[in-house]
């Protein structure tokens, strides 16, 4: 959270130095490059989570596959999308130049990369190693870029390889750290075949889950324009502010959940997301109320017209904790391929929504199609899971002891804020 803190505190300086036509642009170059990455890893990152946390004694090994086919993978990516948006001017973006492509190819080099090293930490639950590398990282950017516009005068071309730099510095942060796992191994073909076998099963729901996330705003690009996307980035940076509780204890259930013994697999289920969502609810009706007043006057007047998509994405926080807590349980308990159900299926929907709701209504044609998908993905992957692990549907809300635990976490620290500043007054 800390962490996000310092990205959004990046992107706001971004958005209001460059406007909306700007910051749409630099949009379409991180989503983009995001989507590559997560396209070319092919499952055998969703797969080294799995094993990493099975299989502590192939961590060397699994560390010393996943950054040679991340690299191998991201190359790819990046000779194929970027030598196409070269040959094709006319389906690239008009502020897309050679400039901006190159520094496209980099970071889809450095996000492929960053996501590797951090799904291996995330199987060997170094979660408190993972979040002091996204901290330093994430407020480096930020500072960066203040730097930048204050020297120089920020330009579409400095911010986004201000952004593939802080990509590529995460990447040698977290395979630094994952070398205290007992180094790196040497490469084994058959286990990174098998990682390919098992991970191509959940990697069509975990594509579709992050596609589902980013595709709008590269349509939005395409089929209305950089100055639409750009309001409408604004409104997901703010709704997605909602997602980091629940997206982080998600991730955290699948290796968990993974090496744990089956009759608590359930149990630990049910407890993260009846605290996931109680969490998210409260976040999204107190968003409802504090953001739209807020939101022009942080980011600008130009960004009014953010309210309106920001308040139709709200929704779709609930539908991302069921989707996100129930399709890595399927993945945990070795069920992959049910996982990418709810996923692909929030896919199409969105998908299919953009294409009819976006020429009309821009913005807020995408962030309605963005909510209903999200809330269908969830609504499946909650009925993939039952029918799989049967439990009664009232355990989903009925609270029981255990539950508030998360809850216990985020107020703690505040609580003490709290006192400290009561008893210095």
């Amino acid at each position: 959270m800390v962490g996000n803190a310092g990205l959004f505190l990046g992107l706001l300086l971004v958005t209001r130095a460059l406007g909306p036509t700007g910051r749409g642009t630099v949009a379409f170059i991180t989503v983009t490059a995001l989507v590559t990455a997560w396209i070319a890893r092919l499952g055998v990152t969703e797969a080294t989570i799995v094993f990493a946390a099975q299989r502590p004694s192939a961590r060397p090994v699994l560390l010393s596959n996943i950054l040679v086919f991340a690299t191998g993978a991201a190359l790819a990516g990046a000779a194929l999308v970027c030598g196409s948006l070269l040959l094709l001017p006319g389906a690239r973006p008009p502020g897309v130049g050679e400039a901006e492509l190159a520094i496209l190819g980099l970071s889809i080099l450095a996000a492929g990369l960053a996501d590797a090293g951090y799904r291996f930490l995330l199987g060997c639950s170094r979660f408190r190693e993972h979040a002091l590398i996204t901290i330093t990282t994430s407020w480096i950017y930020p500072l960066a870029i203040a730097i930048f516009w204050a020297a120089f005068g920020l330009t579409v071309a400095q911010a986004a390889l201000i952004w593939a730099a802080t990509q590529g510095l995460r990447a040698l942060l977290v395979f630094s750290v994952g070398r205290r796992e007992g180094g790196f191994g040497r490469p084994s073909r058959p286990l990174l075949g098998e990682s390919i076998v098992f991970g191509l099963r959940a990697w069509i729901g975990t594509l579709a889950d992050s596609l589902n996330f980013r595709i709008d705003q590269i349509l939005i690009a395409l089929i209305a324009s950089e100055a639409t996307l750009g309001i409408y980035v604004v409104a997901v940076n703010l709704s997605e502010v909602l997602l980091y509780l629940p997206g982080a204890a998600a991730m955290a259930l699948l290796p968990l959940v993974a090496g744990s013994e089956p009759e608590r697999r359930l149990d630990r289920t049910l407890r993260t997301f009846r605290s996931a969502w109680l969490l998210t609810l409260a976040s999204v009706l107190a968003a409802a109320v504090v953001v739209p007043p807020l939101l022009p006057l942080v980011f600008g007047t130009p960004f009014e017209a953010s309210v309106k998509p920001f308040l139709l994405l709200l929704p779709g926080a609930i539908g991302f904790v069921a989707m996100g807590v129930f399709s890595n349980a399927l993945v945990a308990s070795s069920y992959p391929s049910l996982s990418s159900v709810a996923p692909l299926i929030s896919f199409v929907l969105g998908v299919t929504l953009d294409v009819v709701l976006i020429p009309p209504f821009g913005a807020s044609g995408a962030a309605a199609a963005a909510s209903v998908s999200v809330l269908a993905g969830g609504a499946t992957a909650l009925a993939i899971y039952r029918a799989r692990v049967p439990f009664r549907l009232r355990d989903l809300v009925l609270p029981r002891a255990g539950d508030l635990e998360l809850l216990r976490a985020v107020a703690a620290p505040l609580l003490r804020v709290h006192v400290a500043r009561r008893s210095a007054s």
